[in-house]
Formats: structure tokens, sequence, C-alpha cells
């Protein structure tokens, strides 16, 4: 694998940190992630790419996760309340799905030796499902991912499969969920803030 080019790498960094302050202008930034975002790209030989805080999403579709005819009819980076959930069921739809998403970071380190110091970081928060996606020589890049997923049917083929009493049972574990996935960026944020104040070495020569 060829080195990274710093040269690259820096113009890369500054091109995704413009488009990130654009998307935090335009709303389109989930805004509990933003300051674990800041910390990351705090680090000299770090920045971000696409990244999201975790969900609890309700969605329309014949299969879980289906791409293309995948309908959105809640979403929701915060608890919700029974009620949320029983308004999008009042709805129409044949087949519908409740869904809690965990947090997902992307990362570009500008060096394999930078790449493996962030795992280690990830990992101490965490994120146990951490690794280098790609390598190229605009940067290394990683993925991190929660462990908080569920994935449950509320309707199919227009029968309701919810029992009485089971909304509020699904909202509570849910929300326990995605609860868990915000204490999981917040202690990413909390590492990742001990590592810049403790004096960065240079992690960007091969």
């Amino acid at each position: 694998m060829a080195p990274v080019d710093p040269r690259l790498w820096m113009r890369r960094r500054q091109d995704s940190l413009t488009t990130l302050e654009n998307h935090i202008d335009s709303g389109r930034v989930d805004p509990d992630i933003v300051s674990l975002l800041d910390a990351i790209n705090s680090l000299n030989y770090a920045f971000t790419t696409s990244s999201c805080s975790g969900r609890i999403q309700v969605y329309a579709a014949t299969e879980p996760g289906e791409k293309f005819t995948l309908r959105t009819l809640g979403k929701w980076h915060f608890p919700i309340r029974e009620e949320d959930l029983v308004a999008v069921l009042e709805g129409g739809d044949e087949s519908i799905w409740l869904a809690v998403l965990p947090p997902i970071l992307h990362v570009v380190t500008c060096s394999t030796r930078a790449a493996f110091r962030m795992l280690d970081l990830m990992r101490s928060a965490g994120f146990k499902r951490a690794g280098i996606i790609s390598a190229s020589r605009d940067g290394i890049t990683l993925e991190a991912m929660g462990t908080e997923r569920m994935e449950a049917p509320l309707r199919l083929s227009g029968v309701d499969l919810l029992r009485d009493g089971a909304i509020p049972l699904i909202v509570a574990r849910a929300n326990s969920l995605l609860v868990r996935s915000k204490r999981r960026i917040a202690r990413l944020e909390e590492v990742l803030r001990d590592e810049a104040s403790g004096g960065l070495d240079n992690l960007c020569g091969e």
C-alpha cells in the first residue's frame, strides 16, 4: 500500500471541513453529534466525513431496510413518546417497521500509524466495531459503528402485529438503546478531548 500523500490528504481535509460547515449551517447534520465531530476534527491527524449520531426510525417497506422503496414515516434522534409511535401507525401502509440505528462514524487519517491510534481510541470508548475500510493516497478511511441496533415489524401485509400493551414495551426498549448510543458518543468525545489536551505526536509520517 502506497503511503498517504500529505498534500492530497490536506486538500481533502480542507474540502471536507468546508462541506461539514455548510451542512451544519443548513441543518443537515445531527445536532447531537456536532461536538464529537469538532473533537475529531481538532486532531491534527484526522478529519470526519459522513457520520450519524444514531436514531429511531419508523418506515414503510415490504422488507426490512429496502434501499429503493423504503419510505420514512418518522425519524427521531432523541427518545420518542408512545404517542409518536401511535401516530405513525394510524396511516394505511401495508407493512411498517421500527428500527433503532446505531451511531456510525467515518474518519480519515493521514497515515496508517494515525489510523491505528484512532482505532485504539474508538475501541477504548466502546466502539468495538471499528476498522479500516479503504486506503488511498489521500487518506486512510475508518468506520466505527455502535452495537445498539433493533429492527422489528409492526405491521405486515396489513396485519398489525402489536398486542395490547406492546407499544410501551417497544418504545421503552428503543429509547433505552438510543440513550445508550448517545452515551457512547459522549464517551468517545471525552476520550478525544483528552487526546488533544495531552499534546499530540506527529502521526502523519508512515
